[in-house]
């Protein structure tokens, strides 16, 4: 697993920029230029640097390479976070380019990069809500 943080910068040779995502070709995809699309696209986000991320790739299924990205907050005083919250990515490769997709934890709605503004609220929403499902439960 990497941990990157907003301000890491990652490329790739078989990549061009449209100035927002990065556009890549079906046939140029492979499971870490895969990787390194999904962190493109989250870093195309407007987060705060505060949130650091895990990219972990799930496997593939036919033409569809599908991955989560753990979002946390962790701090000094609590190092290991008591709640994350998942961004699921799918890219398909069936067509001549890429198409990058991506769902977030508990939600049906699929989003894509170029036409959704992501929005940071949606990561505090999933957490909030483990949390006080998390104080519900007694052990």
């Amino acid at each position: 697993k990497q941990w990157y943080q907003r301000r890491v910068a990652i490329t790739a040779g078989d990549m061009c920029c449209d100035g927002t995502v990065t556009m890549v070709k079906s046939d140029t995809i492979t499971q870490d230029v895969g990787n390194q699309l999904v962190d493109q696209v989250v870093k195309t986000w407007n987060i705060n640097e505060c949130w650091l991320y895990c990219i972990d790739f799930l496997g593939q299924v036919e033409n569809e390479l599908q991955y989560r990205v753990k979002f946390s907050i962790p701090t000094r005083r609590k190092p290991v976070p008591r709640s994350t919250a998942s961004v699921f990515f799918t890219i398909r490769t069936s067509d001549e380019e890429a198409v990058v997709q991506y769902t977030l934890e508990a939600h049906r709605l699929i989003h894509d990069p170029e036409k959704t503004v992501f929005r940071e609220k949606w990561l505090k929403d999933i957490i909030s809500t483990k949390d006080m499902m998390m104080d519900e439960i007694t052990f």
